[in-house]
């Protein structure tokens, strides 16, 4: 009891005189009393704010509590218990939340505090664990942008590795790599080139017999060999180029997909923390 004895009284700030047979204390100087009740809920107001302080969140609940069960609507208390559901020691640390990393909220304690307030501070707290709710979003939407960022990451590597594999199946000549692609054009071309002087020759010496045989033969070993080249060697190629060139313009289509899902999460994290600090201005204010 020293310690209650050393008090000063709240109205005036003049020395309390303990009165041990009715349990009260009165000032000397304006004659106000107050129960050893009064001091003792005192007391645990700042044995709540020192558990905060020491970052010792479950004993701060305690005493908060104890607050609570004779004052049930008890401002301190409840503010008390909503900083200690965020793990914050005081006010003072609520700004920093528009920046914190790393956060989380108890929000079982939230509603606790949201059941028990007065009417008229509902709308005070209803706006802190606003906040709250507001933080654990834009945390959220944090991780989800560096999910996306790694998921870009890997489309374009992807995209990369496969576009590199397609010049697996290029012809491999003494001037470099032959694109598929060209090279199955001008086979055809050559074919009809060699091939069409061979009919010609053929349909004007239709009535010649042995001659017309000749050119029939010769036409279509020309017909054949292009055939042969094209769809034997050249086609399997560049079926397998254009199977990539489809895989990777697919790839392409998501990767865009990703970037605008990365400027979106970006621009809504950037909003909420907008909101979060002007609500934590006003709630301050």
């Amino acid at each position: 009891m020293g310690q209650i004895k050393k008090r000063q009284c709240p109205s005036c700030g003049g020395s309390l005189i303990e009165d041990s047979e009715k349990q009260i204390y009165r000032c000397a100087s304006c004659g106000s009393s107050y129960d050893y009740d009064y001091f003792r809920e005192e007391q645990l107001h700042e044995m709540g704010e020192t558990y905060l302080s020491r970052g010792e969140v479950k004993a701060a609940v305690d005493a908060y509590r104890l607050i609570l069960k004779k004052t049930p609507h008890d401002f301190l208390a409840l503010r008390g218990l909503m900083l200690a559901a965020a793990y914050l020691k005081d006010m003072e640390g609520l700004p920093r939340i528009g920046e914190a990393k790393h956060f989380s909220y108890d929000s079982k304690l939230v509603s606790e505090v949201l059941d028990a307030a007065s009417e008229e501070d509902k709308e005070y707290f209803s706006e802190f664990a606003k906040i709250y709710v507001n933080k654990q979003k834009q945390i959220d939407c944090n991780i989800e942008i560096k999910s996306q960022h790694r998921e870009h990451e890997r489309e374009e590597a992807y995209i990369k590795l496969t576009d590199n594999t397609r010049y697996e199946y290029y012809f491999e000549t003494k001037y470099g790599q032959l694109d598929p692609k060209p090279l199955f054009i001008a086979v055809w071309c050559l074919t009809i080139i060699q091939a069409l002087p061979l009919f010609h020759g053929f349909i004007y010496n239709l009535f010649e017999g042995e001659s017309a045989a000749l050119f029939a033969v010769v036409g279509g070993l020309v017909l054949l060999i292009g055939l042969g080249v094209n769809y034997l060697i050249v086609y399997p190629k560049l079926k397998m180029i254009k199977k990539i060139d489809a895989d990777i313009s697919n790839q392409k289509i998501e990767s865009e997909a990703t970037v605008r899902k990365i400027r979106e999460l970006e621009a809504e994290s950037e909003e909420l923390s907008d909101v979060i600090r002007k609500a934590i201005g006003d709630l301050i204010r």
